[in-house]
């Protein structure tokens, strides 16, 4: 009998508690674009689909992330993912970080099938096809030729560098 009651309690316990959790505030926004990404226009189509529901102000919010404690896991993740490259946020960084972040991308692209696992299952459509990571690893080499060319074209090479 004491056994049957403590179990009762537990699980009453537990479905108050996972009750209780659902009204802890998250950051479930996104706030305007200040400096989007310019590309071309199937780039940035390619980046919506798979890359925009992290690494944007355009986040996607499905209804997990609306379910404590499986809302705090996908909030943080969203919000580690825009810390680290954010497509809304583009020109803000300087010449460093854009070398920085698009060599990120281009590793990235190359090795997608590790790239957040869980998110590509639960959003199958969301996986670069070949042609999709083609055209990006295409983009990613103009973009850094462009840049190492306006570099190179600053006059700031620094002293004993070649570009």
């Amino acid at each position: 009998m004491i056994k049957k009651k403590s179990l009762k309690t537990i699980a009453s316990s537990l479905l108050l508690t996972l009750f209780v959790i659902q009204f802890i505030p998250l950051n479930r926004i996104n706030p305007p674009e200040t400096s989007p990404i310019s590309a071309p226009g199937e780039v940035i189509a390619v980046l919506q689909k798979s890359c925009f529901d992290c690494h944007s102000h355009h986040t996607k919010w499905t209804r997990p992330a609306y379910v404590a404690p499986i809302s705090w896991a996908i909030s943080a993740k969203v919000a580690h993912a825009r810390r680290a490259l954010n497509f809304s946020k583009w020109n803000y960084a300087g010449a460093n970080d854009d070398k920085a972040r698009i060599e990120a991308m281009r590793k990235t692209v190359l090795g997608a099938d590790q790239h957040q696992q869980l998110y590509y299952i639960a959003n199958p459509q969301a996986r670069l096809t070949a042609g999709e990571r083609d055209l990006l690893l295409n983009w990613i080499k103009n973009f850094q030729r462009e840049q190492q060319t306006e570099f190179k074209n600053s006059g700031n090479t620094p002293p004993g560098k070649r570009l």
